[in-house]
């Protein structure tokens, strides 16, 4: 077995090798030393080796004129060792545990009844055996039956990037803001300038902002490791106690007297004193700070910091080239890094020519001091900054008024129809999918980094468009009043309803690739003039879009800049909108009513009760999407049909769906068969993990209970239940999630089943209901919804769908809406009353008495 590690720009190979023993014939002893002379010789030389294994020989206790024997070996030779010794010398490698000289018990690897001998070994290049600074065996510790632990020590220190390689450029210390005198201090200074010309006033105005930002909050240090030290902790007064506690303590060593004695525990119960009352008082100042929502998004970034502090991935910049070869150098990632974004951002998919529509010619109001405040609340604080580097938390500081004076630089864009340099620029960050090889270029998602302000421009146009565009109800992505859920229930309705009455339906749930990254421009403006969008707004938009240009930024350091002339920005406040406006756009005519076909942005669902009929939709939606420019992912496209008698798959431009009977739908596992054993797995897995991304603050002593109360309900439960609004729950999946819960819980408190302390205890000390009254309030909740909602939206008419066909004879399997009379019948409350939304939301809320007390 070989592992490789790769340290900076070095590659180190670890061999793991189990010799043939002295009993087996020569044939097999020369098979396996031919297979490790021929992988050994693969490793280049240039880079690191590492084998380490039981070796089945002696080598004996002198070097006898072998180089690679250190001298300092046990027992005598034999013909294995020799052939042990022969290998190395031929790859120029020492046996590092000969090499130190160490008694007996810490040299012998192997114990037989009386019999004591050496064959484990550890070898490493001659030119690296500076790096290893020790290697013995523990005597008294067993790992495998007569063997010993063989412990190998390397000293591996590498090098320091120079400050041009390191990740990112220095950045102001916008969350700095938060602190009330910095905020009054950097807006109190900032004057901006007159609106002239779009160039000339945007430059006056980020050097009038930036150079008192920079003086007064101050500015990051790139590749400075982030170290959460208890600074809080060493004030003056611990200071001056724990000098006297240690002055006392050395006079006490020197003269060792009953009354230096008597002075040193004194000094140190005033230490401790001093200590005890500044953590009691620096823990409730947190706790009242937690209270509030920036002392929450403290605790969770906190978490956040010390999860990612653990995840290779976020260290590790080695990536694969076009041939699956893992590249170490920076420069050669850098440039793989941007050929890869830069031929996805700057290639379309083939395509015949985009057709033209009528356009829409008409005035379009200037934009309004009420629109520009609309759109800065909307904006959300702590966000990563663009290329010029101002934060939207300084626009939205309540000590100032800067909404006037972006109103009118606004509208001078709008005139000149030009955006600053600076807005055409952006910074991409692949962001891992957490899913398939981190090696490859393909399992990241480019998220952009944009100028703040220009987002605020955006969200305007955004509201804009949105008030003129009419989306099918079909689409559940990035619309008003929708969610994952909504889909979600009308696609297990559209299942259970079928199932219960033993009548076939087939899905299809289409893939496309790249979808938001290789969008043409031309289907972008196409689209809009279909939706009546007015000429003049849609001039808007297209100024977003001139002259665009990026750069990546890796653990590798950051590239030069790409052109991206194709798709739209991930990270952008608009792209969501112009991407369902573009699906909307070219799928109209194909869409059937709900929920027979869904929409969530890209992720398509088709349905239908014929298989061919099924096979001829999506032959239908590939031809269309490709004739726009968008390509179906046939590889990722999937088939499922809750007839298990139905053969085979169905099959797009020749190829073979693949089919499956469980598909994991906006992140809910649908299964064919209506089980929720493969959904109940997914959300138990999904919360361990996400559980024990937060143990750096839920298995931190320091916290309090109370918050990690907090963290649980808020951050662990959620990824629990989610989905479960739809779930026909049984009491087998309500058992699982019990003891998930508790078992989480028990780990928080540091408590185990030993300690006897009940379930229902655990749950009252931490305030925390149980996960299956949660449950049901979240069903209950959800219910409301779908009884007040719209006769054509998409969570009514799935529970409105009423299929022909008899039930079958014997016991029905469990159904939402059986899961939810029961519900109806704990909480004592008629399904009428969901119109009164307070004495309903009032009813199912009772569940968890933990709100209640965070509500106070």
């Amino acid at each position: 077995m070989k592992i490789i590690v790769v340290i900076e720009c070095r590659k180190y190979h670890f061999f793991s090798a189990y010799a043939p023993q002295a009993g087996c014939s020569e044939q097999t002893k020369d098979k396996f030393w031919n297979l490790l002379d021929e992988k050994t010789a693969e490793v280049p030389l240039q880079e690191a080796l590492v084998v380490a294994g039981d070796l089945n020989g002696h080598v004996g206790a002198t070097k006898d004129g072998y180089s690679c024997h250190g001298g300092f070996g046990y027992g005598s030779r034999n013909t294995d060792g020799e052939r042990i010794l022969e290998y190395a010398d031929s790859h120029n490698l020492v046996i590092v545990n000969t090499k130190f000289r160490k008694r007996d018990s810490h040299l012998i690897t192997f114990y037989s009844g009386e019999n004591r001998t050496q064959i484990d070994f550890v070898l490493v290049r001659h030119r690296d055996q500076g790096l290893v600074t020790d290697a013995k065996t523990v005597p008294y510790e067993t790992v495998a039956t007569q063997h010993r632990p063989l412990i190998c020590t390397l000293k591996i220190a590498p090098p320091k990037p120079k400050v041009a390689e390191r990740c990112g450029p220095a950045r102001i210390k916008w969350w700095r803001l938060k602190e009330k005198e910095k905020e009054s201090a950097v807006v109190s200074r900032i004057l901006l300038p007159a609106v002239t010309t779009v160039d000339e006033t945007w430059k006056s105005a980020v050097e009038a902002i930036t150079r008192v930002a920079r003086s007064e909050l101050g500015m990051t240090k790139p590749g400075r490791r982030k170290i959460d030290k208890q600074t809080w902790l060493w004030t003056d007064h611990v200071r001056d106690k724990v000098r006297e506690k240690k002055k006392q303590y050395h006079a006490f060593l020197s003269e060792k007297t009953a009354d230096n004695w008597q002075r040193y525990q004194i000094a140190k119960k005033e230490a401790k004193k001093v200590v005890a009352s500044v953590k009691a008082a620096h823990y409730a100042e947190l706790n009242e700070k937690l209270e509030s929502r920036d002392g929450e998004r403290y605790v969770y970034r906190l978490a956040k910091t010390r999860h990612r502090q653990t995840e290779d991935i976020e260290r590790f910049f080695g990536i694969n080239d076009e041939n699956g070869h893992l590249l170490t150098d920076r420069k050669q990632t850098l440039k793989r890094w941007r050929e890869y974004f830069e031929n996805i951002s700057t290639v379309e998919f083939a395509h015949p020519a985009i057709p033209c529509a009528p356009p829409v010619y008409g005035p379009v109001q200037k934009i309004t001091v009420r629109e520009t405040i609309t759109a800065m609340k909307r904006m959300k604080p702590g966000k990563a900054t663009g290329p010029d580097d101002l934060a939207a938390d300084l626009w939205k500081s309540k000590c100032w008024n800067p909404a006037g004076w972006l109103t009118d630089f606004f509208n001078q864009v709008v005139a000149e129809k030009k955006v600053p340099e600076s807005w055409q620029q952006s910074t991409t960050i692949p962001i891992w999918k957490k899913k398939g090889s981190p090696g490859d270029c393909a399992c990241y998602r480019p998220i952009r980094l944009l100028s703040h302000s220009m987002k605020i421009f955006e969200r305007i146009v955004d509201s804009r468009i949105r008030d003129i565009v009419e989306l099918t109800t079909n689409q559940c992505g990035f619309v008003s009043g929708c969610s994952t859920i909504d889909a979600i229930h009308a696609t297990r309705l559209l299942l259970e309803k079928h199932r219960e009455k033993r009548r076939q339906v087939h899905l299809a749930f289409l893939d496309l690739e790249k979808a938001f990254d290789r969008v043409p421009r031309d289907v972008i403006w196409y689209a809009l003039r279909q939706h009546g969008v007015p000429e003049e707004l849609i001039e808007w938009v297209r100024i977003l879009y001139t002259g665009p240009k990026s750069r990546v930024q890796t653990a590798a350091g950051t590239s030069t800049d790409f052109p991206i002339s194709v798709g739209v920005h991930q990270g952008s406040a608009l792209s969501p909108l112009l991407f369902v406006v573009v699906m909307d756009a070219i799928t109209k005519d194909l869409q059937k009513p709900a929920p027979w076909t869904l929409l969530y942005a890209d992720d398509v669902m088709l349905a239908s009760e014929d298989k061919s009929e099924l096979e001829s939709q999506v032959q239908t939606w590939s031809d269309r999407l490709a004739r726009f420019g968008l390509r179906l992912n046939v590889k990722k496209t999937e088939y499922l049909t809750t007839d298990s008698s139905e053969p085979g798959s169905i099959k797009i431009n020749g190829t073979e769906l693949t089919r499956t009977t469980t598909f994991k739908y906006l992140g809910s596992a649908l299964a064919s068969d209506g089980s929720l054993e493969f959904e109940t797995n997914s959300r138990v897995n999904a919360a361990w993990l996400k559980w024990r991304s937060m143990t750096g603050v839920l298995c931190d002593k320091n916290i309090p209970e109370r918050l990690k109360s907090k963290i649980y309900r808020t951050v662990i439960r959620p990824v629990a239940i989610y989905g479960a609004e739809c779930w026909p729950t049984t009491k087998e999946v309500e058992a699982r999630l019990s003891v998930m819960e508790t078992k989480m819980l028990r780990w928080t408190a540091g408590v185990t089943r030993l300690d006897r302390i009940g379930n229902d205890a655990i749950r009252e000390r931490f305030g925390v209901a149980s996960i299956v009254d949660k449950m049901r309030e979240a069903r209950l909740r959800w219910y409301g919804h779908v009884l007040r909602a719209d006769e054509g939206s998409v969570r009514k008419i799935g529970l409105n769908l009423d299929g022909s066909g008899r039930r079958p004879r014997g016991r029905p399997k469990q159904r939402w809406l059986d899961t939810l009379h029961e519900d109806l019948k704990t909480v004592n409350i008629h399904p009428d009353q969901a119109f009164n939304r307070e004495k309903w939301r009032q009813h199912i809320r009772k569940a968890d008495p933990a709100y209640m007390r965070d509500r106070r």
